[in-house]
C-alpha cells in the first residue's frame, strides 16, 4: 500500500528534526530548510510515541524512508525496539540522497500485524548559494557622488550602498561586506560586518548596507575598494562581488549630474535609419552630457550604454555639451531589440569615479526582415537574393521585348530567412520614387518560398526602351528596411506612334455618312488603311471601332464596338486596304442624329514589334432635315 491509499486518520504523527533552521521565534524554516553544516552530518530523526497497545512485549520495527519529494516509501534505515514511546534514530548520512531539493522523509511501525504509517515531513537540502553561485553585480553607493569627502563623512557619519536585487534573494539572505585598499584582494581578507536581509527590505528592494566613519577614517584616504558575498539561510556562501572602487578625499567632487541626452529619430527610438544617417556625418548614434558641477580638465567622462563602456571621453571644460559616439557594435551588443536600453555616465578624477547619473533610457529596434549581414546598419545588403524579371509573352530572364507590350511583368525570388508574419517586401522599378509591388509575409511562409511580384504595365510604360533598367526591393518589418542588390533589366519595348490615321473613302467632303452615302449606311461602313513602309507581309493589323454618340467621337455608345484584325498581305502591306464594318445594327445604326464613329488602329508586326495609328472619326447620321430616319426599310435617297 503506498501512502496515497493510506487515509489520513490512520496515519501517525510525523518525525522531527532537530537540524531543521528556525527562527528567532522558533518557527521552523519553510519546507524543511536544513543548515548546509548538517549535510556532512549523520541525520538525526525524533519517532514520537506511537503509543501502540499491546499484550506481549512485540518488537518494533521502525522503518525510515528518504525519497524524492512526492516518490513512493522508500526505506533508507531500520531499527527495532521492544517497547513504545519516543525513538530517536541517528540515519547514516551515506544512506540518505542529499542532492540540492526537497524531499520527503517519513517512517512506518511494525509490530505483527499491518504496519503504522506517518505523515511525511519535508525535508529541503540547498546547495545553491545566492544568485544561481554567480558573481553578484557591484555594490551602488548611495547617496555620495564622486568621491567620499571629509564633509561628507562630518554630516552624515556613514556610507550607504545599495546590493543589486538579485534574482532568488530571500529573507535571511546575508550580505558580508568588506573594505580593502587592495584592487585584487586574497579571500583571508577580514569582512567589515554582515547584514541580513528582511523581507520587507526584499519587498523594497532596498538591500542596504552600511559603511561607518570611523572605519572609513581608520582606513585613511586614498583608493579603496567595497565588495561583498552572499550568503544563504542554509549557509551556502556565494563568489565575491565586482569591486567597487571608491576614492577617499577632501576635493570638492564633481556635482550635480544631468542625466544624458540620446538623440533620436524623428520616429522617437534608434532604429538603423537614424544609424546611417549619423554614419553620414561620422556622429553615428551619440550620447550628449551637459556641464556638471566643479568640472576639471582632468576628469573623463564615464558612459555606459546597457552597462557596456564606451571608451572615456576628456572633457572639455570650456565647452558646454560633451559629445560621445555610440559604436554599431556597442548598440548590438545585447542584440537587435527591441529593447529599452540605459545609458548613464560618471564621472572620474585620478580616482574612484562619481556615482552614476540618473538613467536616460531609450528604446533600440535594429531588427530586420531577413537576415542580417555584415555591413549593417548599410542599408544594402547583398546577402538577400536579387530579383529575375520576366515578360508576360518573352518569358526571358530579365529582359521585357515588344511582345510584352501592355501586360505586366512578372518578378521573382526566393523569400529571405526566418519570415515573419506582418513583414514586407516592396518592389521598385527604374526612376518611379514609389514602389511599384508588394508582398505581405503571410502565416506559414517558410524561407526559400518563391515569391512573385507583379510590376504592373502602367510602371513599365512609363521606360519602355532602357538596355539596363534598375530594379530592386526592400525589406520592411514596419521599422527598419534593408535594400537587395539592383537587377538590370534589358527593356526593349519598341513601339511605332503616330500611324497614319485610318480614313473614310465614301464620306462626303464634310466628313459624314448620311442617309444618300454610296454604299447605303446599312450595307456597311467601309474604312480604309493606307500603306506604310512600317508594314510587312503577315502582320497584323487591328482596327478599332467605336461608335459614338458625339458627332466627333465622344460619348461612346456601349455594346457599338469592335475590333477587325487583317493579316497582311504583301500587296495590302505596300497598296493599303479596306476594312468593311458589316454589322450595322449593332455598330451602325445606334448613331441616328449626327452621331460619329471613332476609329484607330494597332500594328502587331510579325518581327514582334508594335505600332499604334492616330485616330480618326466619321459623322455618322441617320437623321433627314426632315426629321425622317432612314434605315435598310425607309431608303429616303432612292433615285
Amino acid at each position: 500500500m503506498t501512502r496515497s491509499e493510506h487515509r489520513d486518520e490512520d496515519l501517525i504523527e510525523v518525525p522531527r528534526v532537530p537540524a531543521i533552521l528556525k527562527d528567532e521565534d522558533g518557527k521552523e524554516a519553510p519546507d524543511g530548510l536544513l543548515p548546509r553544516t548538517a549535510l556532512a552530518e549523520d541525520l538525526t530523526v525524533i519517532i514520537p510515541d506511537w503509543s501502540a497497545p499491546f499484550e506481549d512485549p512485540i518488537p518494533f520495527i521502525i522503518r525510515v524512508s528518504w525519497v524524492d519529494l512526492g516518490g513512493a516509501f522508500s526505506e533508507v534505515y531500520r531499527e527495532s525496539f521492544d517497547d513504545t514511546g519516543e525513538k530517536t534514530l541517528i540515519v547514516p548520512r551515506e544512506k540518505l540522497k542529499l542532492d540540492h531539493g526537497t524531499y520527503s522523509l517519513s517512517y512506518e511501525v511494525s509490530y505483527g500485524g499491518n504496519p503504522l504509517h506517518s505523515h511525511p515531513k519535508l525535508v529541503t537540502v540547498d546547495r545553491s548559494p545566492p544568485n544561481d553561485n554567480q558573481e553578484p553585480d557591484r555594490l551602488i553607493m548611495l547617496d555620495v557622488t564622486g568621491d567620499i569627502t571629509d564633509d561628507y563623512l562630518s554630516q552624515y557619519g556613514e556610507v550607504r550602498f545599495q546590493v543589486p536585487l538579485y534574482v532568488d534573494v530571500k529573507t535571511k539572505d546575508r550580505s558580508i561586506y568588506f573594505w580593502t585598499k587592495n584592487p585584487d584582494p586574497p579571500d583571508s581578507e577580514i569582512e567589515i560586518r554582515e547584514q541580513e536581509f528582511s523581507q520587507q527590505d526584499i519587498d523594497q528592494k532596498r538591500l542596504i548596507i552600511t559603511m561607518y566613519e570611523a572605519d572609513i577614517r581608520h582606513s585613511g584616504a586614498g583608493q579603496r575598494y567595497i565588495y561583498y558575498r552572499l550568503r544563504d539561510w542554509a549557509g551556502n556562501r556565494g563568489p565575491r562581488s565586482t569591486l567597487l572602487p571608491v576614492f577617499v578625499n577632501l576635493s570638492p567632487a564633481p556635482g550635480t549630474l544631468k542625466p544624458p541626452k540620446v538623440p533620436l529619430s524623428v520616429r522617437g527610438l534608434i532604429d538603423r535609419q537614424h544609424a546611417r544617417e549619423g554614419a553620414v556625418s561620422q556622429r553615428a548614434v551619440t550620447v550628449e552630457i551637459e556641464t556638471y558641477e566643479n568640472p576639471d580638465p582632468s576628469d573623463k567622462v564615464l558612459i555606459q550604454w546597457n552597462g557596456h563602456d564606451l571608451a572615456p571621453l576628456d572633457v572639455d571644460p570650456g565647452k558646454q555639451t560633451q559629445v560621445a559616439t555610440v559604436p554599431w557594435s556597442t548598440l548590438t551588443a545585447d542584440g537587435l531589440g527591441p529593447q529599452d536600453v540605459w545609458v548613464s555616465y560618471r564621472i572620474q578624477r585620478g580616482g574612484t569615479p562619481t556615482l552614476p547619473s540618473a538613467e536616460t533610457w531609450v528604446l533600440v529596434n535594429l531588427t530586420v526582415a531577413g537576415q542580417d549581414h555584415a555591413n549593417a546598419p548599410a542599408l544594402l545588403n547583398s546577402t538577400l537574393t536579387r530579383l529575375e524579371v520576366y515578360g508576360a509573352r518573352s518569358k526571358q530572364r530579365n529582359k521585357l521585348l515588344t511582345v510584352d507590350f501592355g501586360e505586366p511583368a512578372e518578378a521573382h525570388l526566393p523569400l529571405y530567412d526566418t519570415p515573419v508574419p506582418g513583414e514586407k517586401l516592396f518592389l521598385y522599378w527604374g526612376a518611379i520614387g514609389t514602389p511599384v509591388a508588394e508582398y505581405e509575409v503571410e502565416l506559414g511562409d517558410v524561407a526559400g518560398k518563391p515569391i512573385k511580384f507583379v510590376i504592373p504595365w502602367e510602371a513599365i510604360d512609363q521606360d519602355k526602351v532602357n538596355p539596363s533598367l534598375l530594379t530592386w526591393y526592400t525589406t520592411s518589418n514596419g521599422v527598419n528596411l534593408q535594400q537587395a542588390d539592383v537587377t538590370a533589366v534589358d527593356v526593349a519595348i519598341i513601339v511605332i506612334e503616330n500611324l497614319p490615321e485610318p480614313t473614310f473613302p465614301h464620306a462626303d467632303w464634310n466628313g459624314a455618312l448620311h442617309c444618300c452615302a454610296k454604299p447605303r449606311l446599312w450595307e456597311g461602313v467601309w474604312v480604309h488603311i493606307n500603306g506604310n513602309a512600317a508594314f510587312d507581309e503577315d502582320d497584323i493589323v487591328e482596327l478599332s471601332w467605336q461608335g459614338c454618340l458625339g458627332r466627333n467621337g465622344t460619348d461612346p455608345i456601349d455594346g457599338a464596338s469592335d475590333m477587325f484584325e487583317t493579316k497582311l498581305t504583301a500587296e495590302q502591306a505596300r497598296e493599303g486596304f479596306d476594312v468593311h464594318v458589316s454589322d450595322y445594327e449593332r455598330l451602325i445604326a445606334p448613331m441616328v442624329n449626327n452621331g460619329s464613329a471613332l476609329c484607330s488602329y494597332h500594328l502587331k508586326k510579325v518581327n514582334g514589334g508594335i505600332g499604334n495609328s492616330k485616330s480618326e472619326f466619321v459623322i455618322i447620321n441617320r437623321t433627314m432635315p426632315s426629321s425622317a430616319v432612314c434605315g435598310p426599310d425607309n431608303d429616303l435617297c432612292e433615285e
